[in-house]
């Protein structure tokens, strides 16, 4: 669950808000003055975006490489093209 709480509070229970955190799964956002400053998820959590990251990042590299060689004008008017085609369906 996403919870939010403040930084003084956070500060205040910060032992209890890990508890929750790691033993329940609860997600908090810590605010300072009504404006998000940070997240606190469970640790699991955050391996698990940092490994989709990285695959998207090697992804990412692959396109580059094998893309390395066509004309940068072309290859923009091929990705406009597809991302068009995407809307519409």
């Amino acid at each position: 669950m996403l919870k939010k709480i403040s930084a003084q509070k956070a500060r205040q229970r910060f032992g209890e808000l890990m508890d929750e955190v790691r033993l329940r799964g609860d997600r908090y956002i810590v605010e300072r003055g009504n404006k998000p400053m940070v997240a606190v998820i469970p640790v699991e959590e955050y391996v698990a975006w940092g490994k989709v990251r990285e695959k998207l990042y090697e992804k990412i590299e692959s396109l580059r490489e094998r893309n390395r060689s066509v004309d940068a004008e072309v290859l923009e008017s091929e990705i406009r093209e597809a991302v068009e085609a995407a809307r519409q369906t």
